[in-house]
């Protein structure tokens, strides 16, 4: 059965908060439509550009029992999350697998109960992303005394100083954005993909003469561009300012397969976890 609902993201992506829909009419704005850039010939014309374009998805939320109520309910819990800094999500599961979008409620419209007391209200939803499906929990990487890595998933290396994760698979037309906990203890911490195949990375974050000790942490969340340290306490410090600048501040996917990879020293006896966003047509 086909359910809406609005999300909260925390800083791990993982889901903080969900508010279901009543029931959902008269969607639109749900399939995709892309952009083409190109060069004008005289027969054929050459693509130089591909982008997906955003579409308002627009939504009937139909409210039926204490219908004025539950609609300031919904109201009140929207306008927390309408000030720039918040972020917030909306939920579509067709039956098959639950997708999402971050955008902004842009409107949400209110009329008169109709003869059967419901209340319908028209709802916009402008996106800031495109569809995406919140792959969680996926990464995990520890490095055992003996030296050697566990993966969640595939364990394909073995190593004393540098893990590999499972792979990354991305099919979307443009990269992806990963995200990140590094846990402690670990020093120096470095975290980097590279593409089925290469020997070198494409992109990689590092924290110089930095350690973690035991309880701490350190977030890269490349969806939000941000990077939170947590001393163990659980409240969240901005830290991007402390990351390499010689290298990437944020981990993104490129199309195709990749492998992430964190480099630990013998001492170390830390781990990393992380996920990323799917997106898709």
């Amino acid at each position: 059965m086909r359910k809406f609902a609005f999300v909260v993201f925390d800083a791990d992506n993982s889901i903080l908060e969900r508010f279901l829909l009543d029931k959902v009419t008269a969607p639109s704005g749900l399939g995709w439509k892309l952009k083409l850039t190109t060069l004008e010939g005289d027969v054929v014309d050459t693509i130089t550009k591909v982008a997906q374009d955003k579409q308002t998805v627009k939504l009937t939320v139909n409210f039926l029992d204490r219908a004025y109520e539950r609609y300031n309910i919904l109201s009140q819990w929207l306008q927390k999350y309408s000030r720039v800094n918040e972020h917030i999500a909306l939920e579509y599961d067709d039956g098959v697998r639950p997708r999402y979008v971050e955008g902004k409620v842009t409107e949400f419209s209110k009329a008169e109960k109709d003869e059967y007391s419901r209340l319908s209200c028209n709802v916009n939803f402008t996106p800031l992303t495109p569809f995406f499906v919140n792959v969680e929990r996926e990464i995990k990487i520890i490095l055992s005394n003996k030296g050697k890595s566990y993966p969640l998933k595939y364990p394909y290396c073995y190593g004393k100083r540098k893990v590999e994760n499972n792979e990354i698979h991305n099919p979307y037309i443009a990269p992806v954005p990963v995200t990140v906990t590094i846990h402690g203890s670990v020093s120096n911490p470095r975290v980097s993909l590279v593409a089925e195949g290469a020997k070198e990375e494409y992109c990689s974050v590092s924290f110089k003469d930095v350690t973690l000790r035991d309880g701490q942490s350190i977030i890269i969340n490349s969806a939000r561009r941000k990077i939170y340290f947590d001393d163990g306490s659980g409240k969240l410090k901005e830290y991007s300012e402390n990351t390499d600048p010689s290298e990437d501040t944020f981990l993104f996917s490129e199309s195709g397969i990749s492998r992430l990879s964190i480099e630990f020293s013998p001492s170390d006896t830390g781990y990393l976890t992380g996920s990323w966003r799917q997106y898709g047509l």
